[in-house]
């Protein structure tokens, strides 16, 4: 694995023509296309082979708040839960990753995918360090912020945002910052690979807490869990599993489940275009959903 040398491109490529910056990649790292580009939310990626012969995806993601840690995260992790980085090029986020099957963890059944999700979510974690963001930070900006978005209440129930800053408060009072963790991890994110049954095939590093991280197995794959009763006990066996195959603590996640609806909420308002009625919808749903007795 090397960081870019003087041969591969430089910053300066422009970020929206990731096509043409692929062919640039393609030529400055030897590689050979093996397959038609896809996108992946937002990233293109395109299956290579190395100048050796190894498969690979070129991937080049659009510029987002997080993406300068990404390759440092696989870096650590070392192809322990996640895909190996091969090469990398910060400044234009550009990977060269190991390649894995076309399958995502959509293919197993929910509770199954949550146990994958949880083991996974354990072996990524490692000690804290510099330099990737904390929770610590990020969670005094939300409770700020929640604290004085009374505008939310007329699309986002009051008492859930006002929960949601006492949640931020309690979690506030203990140690947020414990381990290195994914904080994207979730069905879409995990592909089955020849070296290891699933692996990560990215990072969204964070210096925070495995409860934290393992919120997005909950929102996500839940429309046919339904709504009221059946949407939480949907939800509690979801947190049953993730916590024992994660180690967490159930009560937490609760916790930080209930935090980022509420910032997904604000989030979506706060956009030009709104959050549409859909989207708040569900998050309300979710939000009652993961109440304890709920």
């Amino acid at each position: 694995m090397t960081t870019s040398s003087g041969s591969a491109p430089g910053p300066d490529a422009a970020a929206g023509d990731r096509s043409g910056l692929a062919a640039r990649y393609t030529s400055a790292w030897e590689l050979v296309p093996d397959g038609r580009a896809r996108d992946d939310g937002g990233a293109l990626v395109l299956p290579v082979r190395t100048r050796a012969g190894e498969p690979a995806v070129l991937r080049l993601s659009p510029p987002r708040s997080g993406a300068e840690h990404e390759h440092l995260a696989l870096r650590l992790w070392g192809g322990r839960g996640a895909v190996r980085l091969l090469r990398a090029e910060p400044a234009d986020r550009a990977l060269l990753l190991e390649r894995t099957a076309d399958h995502d963890l959509h293919a197993l059944p929910v509770l199954e995918a949550c146990r994958v999700l949880g083991e996974l979510t354990r072996a990524l974690a490692r000690p804290p360090r510099p330099p990737f963001p904390r929770l610590s930070a990020a969670a005094r900006r939300w409770r700020e912020d929640l604290a004085g978005a009374t505008e939310l209440d007329a699309r986002f129930p009051r008492r859930f945002r006002l929960q949601a800053v006492k949640n931020l408060e309690r979690l506030l009072r203990g140690e947020l910052d414990t381990a290195l963790v994914h904080q994207d991890l979730h069905h879409g994110a995990v592909r089955a690979a020849q070296r290891s049954p699933w692996l990560a095939t990215g990072a969204d590093p964070v210096l925070g807490t495995p409860e934290f991280a393992l919120v997005p197995a909950l929102w996500r794959r839940t429309e046919q869990a339904g709504r009221g009763g059946a949407l939480a006990a949907a939800l509690e066996d979801r947190i049953e599993a993730l916590s024992l195959a994660a180690g967490a603590d159930p009560e937490r996640l609760r916790a930080w489940a209930l935090v980022r609806f509420a910032v997904a909420a604000r989030a979506g308002t706060a956009r030009p275009t709104g959050a549409p009625h859909g989207e708040l919808s569900r998050l309300v749903q979710l939000c009652k959903a993961v109440q304890r007795g709920a």
